[in-house]
């Protein structure tokens, strides 16, 4: 019994433990798929057509109109 414990020790000592060939797919996966979504995101706040002389936020929660001539 104490020389099995002693072998798993010595084994689990030398073996050397890191994330693999797995642990480097998910990181790869997760870069492509932010870089993904970072385009696109991209894309659609270029879409977005602001009024730089439009109501501000407080005026619009108010219902503020500008007066009509």
């Amino acid at each position: 019994m104490y020389l099995m414990a002693a072998a798993a020790e010595a084994e689990s000592e030398n073996a050397e433990i890191g994330p693999g060939l797995l642990g480097f797919l998910v990181v790869i996966f997760l870069l492509v798929a932010l870089l993904v979504l970072y385009r696109s995101m991209r894309k659609q706040i270029r879409k977005v057509d602001f009024d730089d002389e439009g109501l501000t936020d407080a005026e619009r929660m108010r219902g503020h109109r500008e007066p009509s001539d």
